[in-house]
């Protein structure tokens, strides 16, 4: 079996290059991704044994199911995300994005190819897969959109139940050959703040005359720091990062101005530690207010929840990987990432295994990170990840790593 899948996904690189330079060429954004819903619907439709639908989700999402001969079987999910990101790309190749402003700088463009490669090759196997295999297209993931459409309103876990799913990710700071899975999470718990400050401007030779909203600012956000530090268990994992100041004119030092805004971030593996870190946000920023006489209004978000990789489904797809690529090609990572991804929808639900991807080459690695106009990535991995996702799909159904 890992034969044949390594047969038919080396037989059909050169297509996989090619679809996922068509796709890199035409970035599309969250929910308006029109042509690209079109450019993987003409290639699933070049598939024998596919059912397809569609304008799913918010529109522009596709579903496509692939029943195995022996029915009897149980039901796997392969998730790609389909939307680019508004930045501007700088890296002059022969398919550069054509939609100036547009990229695909999270490599969503190679996630899209590697599942429809997949397709490809599982539906060579029908004849040997037990169950189904469910292609899922997702539109909107940037914005946390998408998934949870395809859940309430598709019904994409059920008929028949999804037993599993798997998503895979490109990582520029893991060498390209390489494959990394989190031994237990693999994004984190996401949530937004925002804090507006609102006092009396004037004169800079006068500050005291006035309500200075940028120095309740940087006490503020100083203060943020301590609460990771000083509030939430120093066992959890973290972060709050501050990443947008708004007050007065720029270039005009000589002014106090009288309101000021604040927007961050805030992640973390458990909901129980961010509601924590929200709570603290809102009490360090409500009395700096105050204490400066201050109007505020502080709002905080939270959004989607942690990716959490089932155990089980961590060590099939190791074993998978290392009977697939060799024994140093992949590592369990006992480190949390706390990025944040909306996969969770599905693993959530049904145990699910997220894997992160090597594109890094010796030109490129450590040059840039995930949503950079230079985002580049290594080619040679779509075949092998589509053959990876094929394999932990074929082993799963199977239940157990197949014979070599």
């Amino acid at each position: 079996m890992k034969k044949k899948i390594c047969t038919i996904a080396g037989e059909i690189e050169a297509k996989l290059i090619a679809i996922r330079r068509e796709l890199h060429q035409y970035p599309e954004v969250a929910l308006k991704e029109e042509r690209t819903s079109q450019i993987i619907a003409s290639y699933l439709k070049q598939i024998d044994n596919l059912e397809i639908m569609e304008h799913a989700a918010e529109g522009t999402g596709i579903i496509s199911v692939l029943k195995g001969k022996k029915q009897n079987g149980k039901c796997v999910l392969l998730r790609a995300d389909i939307d680019a990101l508004p930045v501007t790309e700088k890296v002059e190749t022969e398919y550069k994005s054509k939609n100036i402003g547009y990229m695909h700088a999270c490599g969503h463009d190679a996630h899209t190819t590697w599942i429809i490669d997949a397709a490809m090759i599982l539906s060579k196997l029908q004849d040997e897969i037990s169950g189904t295999v469910k292609f899922v297209f997702q539109p909107g993931e940037e914005k946390g959109l998408g998934a949870k459409a395809l859940i309430e309103k598709d019904g994409i876990l059920e008929n028949p139940k999804v037993d599993a799913a798997f998503a895979a990710h490109a990582w520029p700071s893991i060498k390209s050959g390489k494959i990394a899975i989190a031994s237990k999470y693999a994004f984190g718990c996401v949530g937004a703040f925002s804090i507006v400050l609102k006092g009396s401007g004037g004169h800079g030779s006068w500050p005291h005359r006035c309500q200075n909203s940028i120095t309740a600012a940087c006490q503020i956000c100083s203060e943020l720091q301590n609460i990771n530090a000083n509030k939430i268990d120093p066992v959890e994992p973290r972060v709050i990062s501050v990443g947008a100041i708004h007050a007065g004119e720029k270039g005009v030092g000589n002014i106090i101005p009288d309101k000021c805004t604040i927007s961050g971030t805030m992640r973390a593996t458990s909901k129980k530690v961010i509601n924590q870190m929200g709570d603290e946000i809102y009490r360090v920023a409500e009395s700096i207010s105050k204490l400066h006489g201050l109007e505020h209004n502080i709002k905080v978000h939270f959004g989607i929840n942690a990716v959490e990789n089932n155990k089980e489904l961590v060590k099939l797809s190791y074993d998978t990987i290392i009977e697939l690529m060799g024994k140093n090609s992949c590592e369990v990572l006992e480190k949390s990432n706390l990025g944040g991804e909306n996969f969770a929808e599905f693993s959530s639900r049904v145990p699910g295994c997220y894997i992160f991807v090597g594109t890094a080459t010796d030109r490129t690695e450590g040059k840039f990170e995930l949503h950079s106009p230079y985002f580049e990535l290594d080619e040679k991995v779509l075949a092998s990840t589509a053959a990876i996702m094929s394999f932990m799909t074929m082993n799963y159904l199977d239940g157990g790593i197949l014979p070599r």
